[in-house]
């Protein structure tokens, strides 16, 4: 599928936001534990999925310069992003619009096939 630039570029930042705070945030220190990152598209949109099986830590009132900017930028680059918190992890949904001509240039190449 070829989308526009800027469409790649925004689901690229978000999802390694959201990866980014998989690592820093759901884990403790020095634990491992798993990451799962899926793309999905589903009619005219895509659908990019971040989840963990870690704990949630609710952002601090006061996050200091360099933390508390990973969710807001999250949103502000996806269509829509919810933030799933739960007893078995976190999982972050962002949606993204695929453009009609983008659509069209897909079943052209499946109808090609």
């Amino acid at each position: 599928m070829d989308l526009p630039e800027d469409t790649t570029d925004a689901m690229a930042l978000a999802a390694y936001e959201a990866m980014i705070n998989v690592v820093t945030h759901a884990y403790p220190a020095q634990a491992d534990g798993p990451l799962e990152l899926s793309a999905e598209l589903r009619g005219s949109e895509v659908d990019v999925t971040v989840a963990d099986r870690g704990r949630w830590q609710p952002p601090a009132a006061d996050p200091g310069p360099l933390h508390g900017r990973g969710l807001p930028l999250i949103r502000a680059l996806s269509e829509r992003a919810e933030i799933a918190p739960g007893p078995q992890g976190t999982t972050v949904r962002m949606r993204w619009p695929v453009p009609a001509a983008a659509r069209r240039y897909r079943r052209e190449a499946a109808a090609a096939r």
